[in-house]
């Protein structure tokens, strides 16, 4: 399983190495997510990034906290 410090980067990773091996329709039924991740001035919203995630593939988010040593 990839490791990524984002959503951004792990949702970049899927589109470069998981999308190209996805059928004609799924990739239809996530064009738009696509085209607005990539072309500037537009935003894919982090809901939706994680919904694609999940649908295409397992996701999990981890959330990391380590206390202050006195």
């Amino acid at each position: 399983m990839q490791e990524f410090d984002t959503i951004e980067e792990a949702f970049r990773w899927f589109l470069e190495n998981e999308y190209p091996k996805l059928s004609s329709k799924q990739k239809l039924e996530i064009k738009d997510a696509k085209y607005s991740f990539y072309k500037e001035g537009r935003k894919v919203s982090e809901k939706r990034m994680k919904r694609i995630l999940s649908d295409y593939g397992y996701f999990s988010v981890v959330y990391r906290f380590e206390g202050k040593s006195e």
